[in-house]
């Protein structure tokens, strides 16, 4: 059974998404965020390669117009590790070289 982790980096990069999206949106649109992060982590469960290849065992997906979830897929341990969220007009290489 695959299962899915959250790296301390992805819960303070979604902390920043999402006070970002609070800011300039709304509580709505916030909560539509979530509910996609939500939704997302579910369809990972039942294909851990739905993101789009991003490096060698980095996976990217779309999340929002403005934000983006980087994640890994350890296939032998069956382990999905969320990495981090980003901004979508935020270069992610400077969060991604912390890993």
């Amino acid at each position: 059974m695959i299962r899915i982790e959250i790296s301390d980096l992805a819960k303070i990069t979604f902390q920043e998404v999402s006070a970002f999206i609070y800011f300039l949106w709304s509580k709505k649109v916030l909560q539509d965020f979530v509910d996609i992060v939500s939704n997302t982590k579910n369809l990972l469960l039942t294909n851990p390669y739905l993101g789009k290849p991003y490096s060698k065992n980095i996976r990217k997906i779309i999340l929002h117009k403005n934000a983006s979830m980087y994640y890994e897929y350890d296939e032998e341990n069956k382990i999905i590790t969320i990495l981090l969220f980003n901004d979508n007009r935020q270069n992610p290489e400077s969060y991604l070289k912390l890993i």
